[in-house]
């Protein structure tokens, strides 16, 4: 879960994207060649060497220069930008022995000498870590709270042993309405790493076992090595239904993306990740999970696509129905301006899982496959800055060669929600 930055909390970092910008157009222009000069050869690495201080990531930027400072020492640009990079990442006493050395080897004009002593005046202080996150309170209806099955009929046994069964009403779609709670936030620092955790909780007004709460947390880190960006992390989870524990897991991912020559707004990567999951009231349930996808974006002003596509291992324990099973997956992903101040989502998703083995031999002699498809699509009106109202239909189409398992699901809610951060 990631919110997007509010202009208000990233203040930090813009000002420091905003000094880096503008003193570059400064460099350039003063009569002062070890400044100014962006056709000679050093120009280049230079401006490779402040891109990931533009882009906010300041640990890269600090490497960078480093490097740049120790290949090319008459850089005095080079020179300035590590000690102001320095001094803001709250580095005072380096920032102080290189601004020195500047006004030492390089006699520098009165325009850098000033911005030297201002630096000097407002002192040499860590950015503080950004926070943001987001509340949202809604009250909605489900056709279908118990995933019940579409068809109640159903067989089992084979041969003369075949019997043909009715599942009992509670086993068929429950209809219920419902209050939700979703809380997420994340916490970035100066160093490429981010925190976040988020929080939902369901309440049914009659249907009370079904009640549910989720919680995550994680961490992730955003590096750049020889061009390609990168983003490892990990999590933690615990969802409890009718307020007892169903499920807990664990995951590592890792996010790839290459630097590859694409059209302007459009970004290929490569994501792949392993989860353990664990069902401490569940016999057999637990599993370990491995996928690899595909992600194709294309972002350009208001306008955001995704598409995604990929394949998954699950591996069981060896007592678990059906044992391990493969599957793949793909996703469409789109949001919109739509006027007024609007905001529309549409989103789809789509799972195949296939079992290896028969699901449970002598009562259901075939191996489960399963196909399941989510569509969710989602308007949004802000009221203010900060507060807005949003109406969501979420509609799940579980389609599985055991009636036993196949449902169909609707639900839709409107709510408000509230944007905050520093």
């Amino acid at each position: 879960m990631r919110v997007p930055h509010s202009a208000g909390q990233a203040a930090n970092t813009r000002g420091i994207r905003c000094w880096a910008t503008l003193l570059l157009g400064l460099l350039m222009l003063l009569p002062f060649p070890a400044w100014a000069d962006t056709d000679a050869p050093a120009a280049n690495p230079y401006l490779e060497a402040m891109q990931p201080l533009i882009e906010g990531r300041f640990e890269e930027a600090s490497e960078a220069l480093h490097r740049l400072v120790a290949q090319e020492p008459e850089h005095a640009g080079a020179w300035l930008d590590l000690a102001i990079l320095q001094c803001r990442l709250g580095n005072a006493e380096e920032a102080e022995i290189l601004f020195q050395a500047i006004e030492v080897r390089f006699d520098p004009p009165p325009g850098i000498r000033e911005i030297i002593a201002l630096q000097r005046a407002k002192g040499c202080q860590a950015p503080a870590p950004r926070w943001e996150g987001r509340l949202r309170l809604s009250r909605g209806s489900d056709d279908n709270v118990n995933q019940g099955a579409s068809n109640p009929n159903f067989t089992i046994g084979q041969g003369s042993n075949l019997l043909s069964l009715v599942l009992s009403p509670e086993f068929t779609p429950q209809r219920d309405r419902f209050n939700n709670l979703s809380l997420e936030g994340s916490v970035s620092g100066a160093n490429g790493w981010q925190g976040y955790a988020q929080l939902q909780a369901r309440r049914y007004d009659h249907l009370s076992r079904y009640n549910s709460v989720s919680t995550s947390v994680g961490a992730e880190r955003v590096r750049r090595f020889a061009g390609w960006d990168t983003r490892l992390g990990g999590s933690l989870g615990l969802t409890q239904l009718g307020g007892k524990d169903y499920q807990r897991y664990v995951s590592l991912n890792a996010w790839l993306t290459p630097p590859l020559p694409l059209p302007a707004g459009w970004q290929l990567s490569g994501l792949t990740g392993v989860s353990h999951v664990m069902y401490p009231s569940r016999s057999y349930f637990d599993s370990s999970l491995w996928e690899a996808r595909g992600v194709l974006t294309y972002q350009q002003g208001p306008i955001w696509l995704q598409g995604s596509g990929g394949y998954g291992v699950d591996i069981g324990n060896g007592a678990r129905a059906g044992g391990d099973r493969h599957g793949l997956f793909a996703s469409l992903s789109a949001r919109a301006a739509l006027g007024g101040g609007m905001l529309g989502e549409l989103g789809w998703l789509y799972q195949s899982w296939a079992g290896a083995r028969s699901y449970s031999p002598g009562l259901i002699d075939v191996a489960r496959r399963q196909h399941t498809q989510l569509l969710r699509a989602m308007v949004s009106l802000p009221l203010s800055k900060e507060h807005g109202l949003f109406l969501e239909y979420r509609m799940v189409r579980n389609r599985e060669n055991i009636s036993l398992f196949a449902y169909q699901s609707r639900s839709v809610q409107l709510g408000w929600q509230w944007q905050f951060g520093r």
